[in-house]
């Protein structure tokens, strides 16, 4: 398999080899998501990053949202 190099300058290459942006700017993230496919450990995202605490639930290299809460009615009246 191509090593993380590879795979961001293709990454970008597809995109239009942008020089700022979104893609630009996650290009290394999705390159190391996609070089941690093939490695024996998941892929964790860096806390630091804010991306989540970096957890892996179920085998998933992704986190699970939180359960929310509907409310359907006020708690409160005026």
């Amino acid at each position: 398999m191509a090593n993380k190099a590879d795979i961001k300058k293709a990454i970008l290459a597809v995109a239009g080899n942008p020089e700022s942006g979104v893609v630009f700017d996650l290009a290394d993230k999705f390159a190391d998501a996609i070089v941690g496919l093939d490695a024996e450990v998941p892929f964790k995202p860096d806390a630091r990053d804010g991306d989540g605490d970096g957890k892996v639930q179920d085998g998933t290299a992704f986190e699970r949202p939180a359960k929310e809460t509907r409310v359907t009615k006020p708690a409160e009246k005026r």
